[in-house]
């Protein structure tokens, strides 16, 4: 069950809100965990209990490293230990088949390989695990007394696959507090899930089909139009899936009165990779600044150091992606791209207006090439399309890709690419309804315009085109 399926739209939401408000304020939390735990086992049906073990492990550990440091005890080798607990589950079921199959390949032909399926989220709600563990040992966060209200944090539905990573610092009160759906909050989240639903359905999965065609074409008839197409598809793609998901993820946890911090923001406008990496799923970028960057030395301890860290904290990232050559490729390119910023100083600089819109430019180039190993099916793929990209060879489409060019498709990209366009300082949203830090800036009459059209146009996408999972579900 996904955001954008009929059977979560138009039977779980709407029972999950009626059932929110018609118990009492104080069964709140214990009404909303329960629906969470249903939609995880609806989608992932025993991988609950990964889940589970991830949550009581850190839930537990993280109480008794409370009680060291009540009695003024260091708990650092503690945390090391929950930290390496909780990573259990990520290490057998994502990087254990790769190895094995690495293996069997190479060192030692007809091993045994390892094939079992990965649990939905299961690097998002390790990570979510990891932080509330790190921040109590760090002492800048107090032991959650109730299980109930951990497990809500873990398992709430709107961020337990796909994020955003929430830290428990950031809802702690929200987890305590009687939240009460007001009409602010309740108008402002089904604008937002409306604005990020319509991302999803209609411009991401259109751009999807584009990109698979583009993706999928032999090679004999594969040339610079094609592979064009394709990338620019998939970049599309990615980031209206993606941030679609983050929009929808806010929107619903706005509906129940949670305030989730935003993942995106207008990163396709960004000047340089340092600048990429503050508006691209921004609580990730946050979350190895804080817990990887930072503790390696970050740029305290001189620039080799620094650089050092650098690269560390994106292998990191790209192992977070997965444990395949396309993301350590794909996670190198954006690593090296920041050296060199680093190196050159341009991370510091302020350029003018044309400066700018040449960076600007640059980047946006960088950014589809860099997604091409991301997206192709192997590593010969990727780089056989970026041979085409340079090559610059002529002829038309691939007629693959041609028929996918429909009206419908072609007004899905042309929206997609207005987003390398944007003003750098504002999403598209914040465009049409302002921001949700003051209540003053959110346009009711233009919400209760655009929110029904919006739906209307993201169901009629959901029931009219194929069912496509979140890309971001694999992660």
């Amino acid at each position: 069950m996904v955001f954008s399926s009929p059977t979560f739209l138009f039977l779980f939401l709407p029972l999950t809100l009626l059932a929110y408000l018609m118990v009492p304020l104080a069964w709140r939390n214990t009404c909303l965990l329960l629906a969470s735990i249903v939609f995880y086992v609806w989608g992932a049906g025993g991988h609950v209990f990964v889940l589970l073990y991830v949550a009581l492990v850190s839930f537990y550990g993280a109480r008794m490293a409370g009680r060291a440091q009540e009695r003024d005890k260091a708990p650092g080798l503690q945390i090391a230990g929950l930290i390496a607990l909780v990573l259990v589950p990520i290490v057998l079921y994502k990087y254990l088949p790769p190895v094995t199959q690495f293996v069997a390949s190479t060192a030692w032909p007809g091993a045994p390989q390892i094939h079992w399926a990965l649990p939905l989220g299961i690097s998002f709600f390790t990570f979510h695990a990891i932080s509330y563990v790190v921040d109590v040992g760090r002492g800048g966060l107090t032991p959650e007394r109730s299980s109930r209200d951990y497990l809500l944090y873990l398992f709430l539905f709107p961020h337990q696959i796909a994020g955003p990573i929430v830290r428990y610092s950031e809802i702690a009160g929200e987890l305590k507090d009687s939240r009460e759906v007001t009409l602010g909050n309740a108008t402002y989240g089904l604008t937002r899930f409306a604005w990020g639903l319509t991302k999803k359905a209609y411009i991401a999965d259109s751009a999807g089909v584009v990109a698979n065609a583009a993706f999928a074409t032999p090679e004999s008839s594969f040339n610079s139009a094609t592979a064009w197409i394709g990338a620019l598809a998939y970049a599309i793609q990615i980031y209206f899936d993606f941030s679609g998901y983050s929009d929808m993820a806010i929107g619903l946890a706005a509906i129940f009165g949670f305030r989730f911090p935003e993942n995106f923001r207008s990163p396709y406008t960004a000047i340089g990779p340092a600048d990429f990496w503050r508006r691209w799923h921004m609580t990730l970028s946050r979350w190895f600044r804080d817990y990887v960057y930072i503790p390696l030395g970050g740029n305290r301890h001189g620039v080799r150091r620094e650089y050092a860290a650098l690269i560390i904290t994106f292998l990191f990232t790209s192992l977070w992606h997965g444990a395949t050559w396309g993301f350590l490729v794909w996670g190198g390119l954006h690593s090296l791209a920041l050296l060199a910023e680093r190196v050159t100083g341009r991370h510091r600089s302020t350029p003018g207006r044309l400066l700018m819109a040449v960076r600007r430019a640059a980047m946006a180039i960088f950014v589809v090439f860099s997604w091409v190993p991301f997206r192709a099916p192997t590593l010969t793929g990727a780089v056989g399309v970026w041979q085409a990209m340079t090559g610059f060879s002529g002829g038309t489409p691939s007629p693959d890709v041609y028929i996918t060019l429909t009206p419908w498709n072609l007004i899905a990209l042309g929206l997609g690419i207005s987003v390398f366009l944007l003003p750098r300082n504002a999403t598209g949203f914040q465009l049409i309804h302002g921001g949700y830090s003051s209540s003053r800036q959110f346009r009711y009459p233009l919400a209760a315009i655009t929110a029904p059209v919006l739906l209307v146009v993201a169901v009629i996408s959901v029931l009219w085109l194929d069912f496509s999972p979140f890309l971001y579900f694999q992660f």
